[in-house]
């Protein structure tokens, strides 16, 4: 879990916009299963990317605008998915970004484990 949200905050650090960064990190219940929210004041990514940015080395923007490699994101979905959750973004253009994602809920203390 912790790789996950240092990529999901480490990502809302880097495309923020001119004014500081924003970023709301939130859990809730929801069922069966934890859902979870990091928020950002960033520059937002639109609709149509919303599938692509977590696939493997997939980038928007040239490495001299924004450094890295394009994995983190999918690292995320990765993680989120072996672990029984789903993984997704709500962001417009210049607007920040959303993402979310779930795990399933336990009763017993080994499937709490986190599997990478």
């Amino acid at each position: 879990m912790a790789q996950v949200f240092q990529n999901l905050i480490g990502n809302a650090i880097k495309f923020r916009q001119k004014e500081p960064p924003v970023i709301s990190v939130q859990a809730e219940e929801a069922d069966q299963q934890w859902l979870f929210s990091v928020r950002d004041n960033g520059i937002g990514i639109a609709p149509e990317y919303a599938q692509q940015i977590f696939v493997v080395f997939q980038r928007l923007h040239a490495r001299t605008e924004y450094p890295g490699n394009g994995i983190g994101l999918a690292i995320c979905k990765k993680i989120i998915e072996r672990n029984g959750g789903k993984i997704w973004m709500e962001s417009q253009a210049g607007t920040g970004s959303t993402f979310k994602f779930t795990l399933p809920k336990s009763d017993t203390e080994e499937s709490t484990r986190i599997r990478l």
